[in-house]
């Protein structure tokens, strides 16, 4: 009996030790979070370039902060990637270092951890981006500028790019499966081998597009350009 007590007692002092482990780290990647979300709200870019980094490590050693992360860099792009007045602009500029940190940061999470959380960049000026190899399944990128950015090989499946503008974009390689591209703005775009099998192309703009070896089964191509 006695030695049965003292393996309960060793047990219970373990699992209060683990607890107590426990509580100690939720609370310091809270306060990373913390520190974080608030470094990004700063006006000098060194600073808010930290806090994105800062963000993307605490998505890989915190995948159940994930999804709340999703939603606050998704915000920061869309905020800080407005576009530009004058369309002619849009060729000229590329994302500032922080907001294509933060894209980097969204492209290369592990979507397992996601939850209900989507990328949301509707109507963000990402022209130039590098989103090369990018996951953004299902993301929103509709009315989005994407004039010459860089899609090689990203996940693009069920995203809505509907009215987005993807002028001379490079999109070779990349999964359009299921996008939705209505009314979206392709001239001059790279699409070789790219898959575009039950994507919405109605009444896009594909005048110049290089669709060679794409695959376009079951796509629906009524009104568009070509």
């Amino acid at each position: 009996m006695g030695t049965l007590a003292v393996l309960v007692f060793a047990w219970l002092s373990i699992q209060q030790v683990d607890d107590e482990h426990a509580l100690t780290w939720e609370g310091q990647v809270t306060d990373r979070y913390n520190a974080a979300v608030t470094n990004i709200g700063e006006d000098p870019p060194e600073v808010r370039l930290g806090g994105i980094y800062a963000l993307q490590r605490i998505m890989r050693d915190s995948p159940r902060d994930q999804p709340s992360i999703v939603n606050v860099l998704s915000t920061y792009i869309r905020n800080h990637a407005k576009k530009p007045k004058q369309a002619i602009d849009a060729l000229k500029r590329k994302p500032t270092s922080d907001v294509q940190a933060a894209l980097t940061a969204l492209g290369s999470r592990n979507p397992v951890h996601d939850g209900t959380a989507r990328v949301d960049l509707h109507g963000a000026n990402l022209s130039g981006a590098d989103l090369s190899g990018a996951y953004l399944h299902g993301a929103d990128l509709s009315d989005a500028n994407l004039i010459v950015a860089d899609l090689s090989g990203a996940d693009l499946s069920d995203a809505n790019l509907s009215k987005a503008n993807l002028s001379v974009a490079n999109l070779s390689v990349a999964d359009l499966s299921v996008a939705d591209l209505r009314r979206a703005d392709l001239p001059g775009a790279y699409l070789p081998d790219a898959d575009l099998r039950d994507a919405i192309l109605f009444a896009a703009d594909l005048r110049d597009a290089d669709l060679s070896g794409a695959d376009l089964r079951g796509a629906d191509l009524r009104n568009a350009r070509r």
